[in-house]
């Protein structure tokens, strides 16, 4: 069968029929070896960080960026998706970004910044249709894996070779004295300092690690990766997380077990009694939210970052200033913040450091494109974890209204958007290069077709049998 977007039928058994990996979004073909390597080169590419530009230069990583995105394009090309299969709130807030370009305050640097932002969210569509759920998560526990594994390598070689902290190969500090977040690496892996790896920050490098564990538990369910080999890369995502000291992360990865276990209790639940436990889960929800921002300096204290979350408090209120000079349409849309414009350079610094984010995505939105944006940017967000959600814990039937076996693919989802969004609330990653992409991804992948509706994909590879497996999953009956 081919990528054309015709339903698969169901064999004797009641199994859906192996389809290829363009089902159901893409009208051409795409090889899916390709898709999955670009899919894997764009994710390492992205999450790998300051290592591109530290390593060969801002010239050459704008090269390589380049070359990645004209590679996104001819996918897209080939596969032709119909965008009609795509979350409408993502392209409306794009748009709304676009429209602010009119009383944007840095035009020029608004056109620039929403131009990568498109080309993302395109890199995200082409991967989307190209691949499914199972080779998505694949491709990602693949780039995943080798930024961790590479930056503990790294870590390590400054550590026990160079012994001295070392900058990015297009900077020349001599003998001055300069902040720590300048380098490349701070040779700090066996001193028990923060290690940065390849992302260049320990708080990236941490959700990394954590977004590796996840794809690495879901192979694991799915018989798909061996026991020691995903028991191994634990050890190394743990590692990697208590080396990079990110109390953010540690407070994602939290969520992301709550996450867990709650889906897999309401996977439990019959259907007709889903709507009084989902009301206890939304108020729940809703009064931990309100509870840690009223109490956010109390949890930033408990976590030894201080009473202002490391600096973040400062940043946060004079952001909040910027956003009462603008509340309803905003500055413009800028993304990262450029370090050549003065009103957001100037903003605030901290030990040497010049903060160029808002250090919490909703704020940065509000600042950037007011509070029609921010409304936007949430419709968009909360639908993504909406059908993410959906995706786990809906039961599936097959053709003679049986429910069908527990995917446990069907969480990867919902638990990497509950760790970008916890990380959102003290980083604006969220709004720009990994981050962005990956939530693009869910997003248009969730709209395309849910994990339990998806059939098998042709590269989806052996799965141990589910008689054979130490880690056993619920049916979901």
């Amino acid at each position: 069968m081919t990528g054309t977007g015709r339903l698969p039928t169901d064999s004797g058994a009641g199994t859906l029929a192996t389809v290829t990996n363009t089902w159901p979004a893409a009208r051409g073909t795409v090889p899916e070896r390709e898709a999955f390597a670009y899919a894997s080169a764009v994710l390492f590419v992205l999450f790998a960080g300051d290592a591109v530009p530290n390593a060969i230069t801002w010239w050459g990583a704008g090269t390589l960026w380049g070359a990645v995105a004209v590679w996104g394009v001819t996918v897209l090309v080939r596969a032709r998706p119909s965008i009609a299969r795509t979350p409408r709130s993502l392209w409306l807030f794009l748009a709304w970004c676009l429209v602010s370009v009119l009383w944007s305050h840095w035009r020029p640097a608004t056109l620039a910044s929403l131009t990568v932002q498109v080309v993302c969210a395109g890199v995200a569509f082409a991967v989307a249709s190209t691949l499914s759920w199972r080779r998505i998560t694949d491709a990602a526990s693949l780039a995943f894996r080798w930024v961790v594994l590479l930056s503990l390598v790294f870590e390590a070689f400054v550590a026990v070779v160079v012994r001295h902290p070392v900058a990015p190969v297009w900077t020349d500090y001599g003998s001055r004295d300069v902040p720590d977040a300048f380098y490349a690496s701070r040779a700090a892996l066996f001193t028990g300092g923060q290690v940065q790896g390849l992302p260049g920050n320990g708080n990236l490098l941490a959700m990394v690690a954590l977004l590796a564990a996840i794809a690495v538990a879901v192979q694991l369910a799915e018989g798909r990766m061996r026991p020691h080999r995903a028991i191994a890369w634990f050890v190394v995502s743990g590692v990697t997380l208590v080396c990079a000291r990110s109390s953010t992360v540690l407070l994602a990865a939290v969520a992301v077990v709550v996450a867990l276990f709650v889906a897999l209790w309401i996977r439990r639940v019959p259907d007709g009694r889903r709507g009084p436990h989902t009301l206890l889960l939304v108020g729940g929800g809703a009064v931990v939210v309100v509870a840690g921002v009223l109490g956010r300096s109390i949890v930033s204290e408990v976590l030894g970052k201080g009473t202002d979350a490391t600096g973040r408090g400062v940043i946060w209120e004079r952001v909040y200033g910027l956003v009462e000079q603008h509340p309803v349409v905003g500055w413009g849309w800028i993304g990262y913040w450029w370090p050549d414009i003065p009103t957001l350079a100037d903003l605030y610094q901290r030990n040497g450091v010049t903060y160029l984010q808002a250090h919490d995505a909703w704020l940065d939105v509000w600042m950037q494109t007011g509070i029609v944006g921010l409304l936007l940017f949430g419709i968009y967000v909360l639908t993504t974890l909406q059908r993410s959600w959906a995706s786990a814990t809906r039961i599936v039937y097959d053709a003679e209204l049986r429910p069908r076996p527990f995917d446990p693919v069907s969480l990867f989802p919902l638990l990497v958007v509950v760790a970008l969004l916890v990380q959102s609330v003290a980083e604006s990653r969220l709004l720009y290069q990994g981050n962005w992409l990956l939530l693009a991804l869910i997003a248009v992948k969730t709209r395309n077709v849910l994990v339990g509706d998806e059939p098998p994909s042709t590269g989806d590879g052996a799965r141990t049998p589910r008689t054979k497996r130490e880690f056993r999953q619920p049916t979901g009956r």
